[in-house]
């Protein structure tokens, strides 16, 4: 796990731990089953109306990503692009096909092996652009999805408030102070829990998810420059000063800044 995820985490659960102990009562005070169903299985329910089932199920593969440690991939992915620049340009064929199987990431396989097939700079740059553009209406999809769903939790909050509400004075005449007390905590906790989720699950993790797409994306977008060098046949030396170059920006620009393009050495 990331340590900023872990350090963040522990920040959240120390603030909500400091909350619960203020209760007079107890930290039982503060669960309520009925009110859990409520949010987070009305906000289930609207984000399942309002969005294909198929998307949903992506969001929940793609949310565990979120909380991992970047294991260098790029570093990898950059190192195995250049050992294929480095054959396609000096060696055989032969040795480039079998460099290409080698190579883990997907998007740089698809484009190193139409460049093996003798695809034109065009075609090539339209295929890789395709893939680039299908990655970022994915993620921003599941991103548009959580910011949804940090919408409907409030708003289940209150609906469970005013049904809390409702309940109360229904039978207010009859009802002694203990029942009234049940009614009023179940009706202002739905509202606690409507903006806990919103604000600290919901909201942090598409914010996250904005932040991620966007590095994917200048990666993605360095390592196609890289294929289409290599398809002009150029030195690796000039590749591999080029994808450096990409890496620093990477690490200095804002993740939220628009994709990098590099000049073609």
């Amino acid at each position: 796990m990331k340590r900023s995820v872990l350090i963040s985490l522990i920040g959240a659960l120390l603030l909500v731990a400091g909350m619960l102990a203020l209760a007079p009562n107890g930290v039982g005070a503060f669960f309520s089953l009925p009110g859990l169903v409520v949010v987070f299985g009305g906000t289930l329910a609207a984000t399942l109306l309002s969005r294909p089932l198929s998307e949903v199920r992506r969001l929940g593969h793609s949310v565990p990503q979120l909380f991992r440690a970047d294991s260098g991939q790029v570093e990898r992915d950059i190192a195995q692009l250049l050992a294929f620049a480095q054959k396609h340009r000096f060696a055989s064929p032969r040795a480039a096909e079998h460099a290409l199987g080698e190579i883990s990431n997907p998007f740089v396989v698809a484009g190193l092996r139409q460049v093996i097939e003798g695809c034109s700079l065009e075609d090539l740059s339209r295929s890789l652009q395709w893939r680039v553009a299908g990655l970022r209406a994915r993620e921003s999809s599941q991103t548009q999805i959580l910011y949804t769903m940090a919408a409907f939790a409030p708003a289940f909050g209150m609906l469970g408030t005013l049904f809390g509400l409702v309940h109360m004075l229904s039978g207010i005449g009859d009802a002694g102070l203990s029942q009234i007390g049940t009614s009023m905590a179940f009706a202002m906790v739905t509202t606690v829990y409507g903006i806990v989720a919103s604000n600290l699950l919901f909201k942090p993790l598409a914010i996250k998810m904005e932040r991620r797409t966007a590095q994917r994306l200048m990666q993605m977008s360095s390592l196609m420059e890289g294929v289409l060098q290599i398809q002009q046949k150029r030195h690796p030396t000039l590749i591999k000063e080029a994808l450096d170059t990409c890496l620093a920006q990477c690490q200095v620009q804002s993740p939220v800044s628009a994709p990098l393009t590099l000049v073609k050495a």
